[in-house]
């Protein structure tokens, strides 16, 4: 268990040990996001807000500005 979590938070084994409590260690083990290869959800590209062509489905008729640029 201290090994996973020191992968997970990228920490060293020392640091687990001697400054985190057990409860700490359940609340991140619980918000640590999980990959399922046997889920198949689709993504709906209609409601994607980044894509540019969607502005207009949106309700709105401003430009869409990238705001990373």
């Amino acid at each position: 268990m201290v090994l996973g979590m020191c992968k997970n938070l990228k920490v060293t084994p020392d640091y687990i040990l001697y400054n985190m409590t057990y409860e700490n260690l359940l609340l991140y083990g619980y918000a640590t996001p999980v990959y399922d290869p046997d889920d198949k959800e689709e993504f709906d590209e209609s409601i994607d807000a980044n894509d540019p062509k969607n502005a207009g489905k949106l309700g709105t008729t401003e430009k869409v500005t990238n705001p990373f640029i």
